[in-house]
């Protein structure tokens, strides 16, 4: 398990890096919070996505031996 945290943290982090260069307003704007607008779409789709990767990352069915970080 001590390996999963470490590969989500390590996600975590380049993403909060990423968004520190390339869009450092998202945190201030919260845009995602207006009903209807495409932000909120799109907040949602991403937050589906990391739920699948880590149900995919923490499921040992169906992860295959040697491919943390590759996708399926």
């Amino acid at each position: 398990m001590r390996d999963e945290i470490a590969l989500l943290r390590q996600r975590r982090d380049g993403i909060c890096d990423w968004l520190a260069d390339e869009a450092p307003h998202t945190a201030a704007d919260q845009k995602h919070l207006e009903t209807a607008s495409p932000e909120r779409a799109y907040w949602h789709h991403g937050y589906q996505a990391a739920l699948n990767d880590v149900i995919e990352l923490l499921n040992p069915v169906t992860r295959k031996s040697g491919s943390a970080g590759i996708p399926n």
